[in-house]
């Protein structure tokens, strides 16, 4: 297995969990901003548990990679449409919420990189 690949899914895994405990326990400023945003408790926590399951599903990928390459294409999916999200309501371009919305892009830039390692590894 791909040294790269180990590092890029471990990564991966505690960037997930560190994104997704916020929003589970609706405290920080994603709860903040999502709640202005009108999504609801349920929807916050349900990305929330996405993100918890698209860590597991790295690291058990780590024994068997097409687990891995899913998870790692379903991050990639969260992580774009997080930054879709973020585009549409002009975070980028906003001096007071572009700190807190640029990891969404580095996010899925990282689940990019992991599910190609994933793929071409096997």
């Amino acid at each position: 297995m791909n040294v790269v690949l180990i590092v890029c899914a471990i990564v991966l895994a505690i960037a997930s969990l560190a994104v997704s405990v916020p929003k589970l326990r609706l405290e920080g400023t994603a709860w903040t901003m999502l709640r202005s945003r009108a999504l609801v408790q349920n929807q916050v926590r349900m990305i929330g548990a996405a993100e918890i399951a698209g860590a597991a599903g790295v690291l058990v990928g780590l024994f068997v990679w097409p687990i891995g390459a899913v998870a790692a294409g379903g991050l990639l999916l969260l992580g774009l449409a997080a930054t879709g999200f973020h585009a549409k309501h002009g975070d980028y371009g906003n001096p007071d919420t572009r700190a807190t919305s640029l990891p969404s892009v580095y996010f899925a830039v990282l689940a990019a990189v992991t599910f190609v390692l994933f793929l071409v590894a096997h």
